[in-house]
């Protein structure tokens, strides 16, 4: 009979545990956006995340095993970061779409925090892998999908190489990020998505 009860009240203590987790992870990454706004991730701590949220450290660590990792999964939190594209008359528009989204998104306060990012991550092979997994091969993946799918259908060159392809594209759009940020600006958003694909249509 003990035993029954004792299991009862471990099975409410669990269900009470899990809001309330949910609910201090929520504040972490909230708190993460929000002194991203006013440091940049060199200067942002796990220690100023926590202070701000209102929870130990090794809450924190949680979830997340260092400062990229907790940064990229609030970036991601962020609205309009992970919304879907609208559906695409073909694979050409497709490859169009996925570079504009791209280019609205570096060219934005996100942007600077990539940035810092990208620099971040070549310190350590950890914070390398979380920053491909979990912002360059998705980016990248789509936009290979769509070259594939486009080559097969002949919308693109035979002869395209669909890796080569996504860095042809993709890097002068980083390359501008890391070096001329102000120039990810309208004009390069209107025309450079369409120019890019233009260069490897049949």
């Amino acid at each position: 009979m003990s035993d029954s009860k004792s299991d009862t009240t471990s099975s409410k203590t669990a269900k009470k545990g899990r809001p309330r987790s949910e609910k201090s992870k929520n504040a972490i990454l909230k708190a993460t956006n929000s002194l991203l706004l006013h440091l940049s991730v060199q200067e942002l701590s796990i220690e100023a995340v926590a202070k701000k949220a209102k929870v130990g450290k090794t809450t924190i660590y949680r979830w997340w095993p260092n400062k990229t990792a907790l940064v990229m999964d609030a970036l991601i939190q962020q609205p309009g970061i992970q919304s879907p594209l609208p559906t695409p008359k073909n694979n050409a528009e497709a490859v169009i779409m996925q570079l504009d989204k791209l280019i609205r998104l570096l060219d934005s306060k996100n942007g600077d925090t990539i940035a810092q990012l990208f620099s971040e991550a070549q310190a350590s092979g950890k914070s390398r892998k979380i920053f491909s997994d979990t912002f360059l091969t998705p980016l990248i993946d789509a936009i290979l999908f769509s070259i594939e799918q486009g080559i097969e259908k002949k919308e693109f060159r035979h002869s395209v190489n669909p890796v080569m392809a996504v860095d042809i594209m993709c890097g002068p759009i980083f390359f501008r990020l890391l070096s001329r940020p102000e120039e990810l600006n309208d004009n390069f958003r209107e025309s450079y998505p369409k120019e890019a694909v233009r260069l490897i249509s049949a």
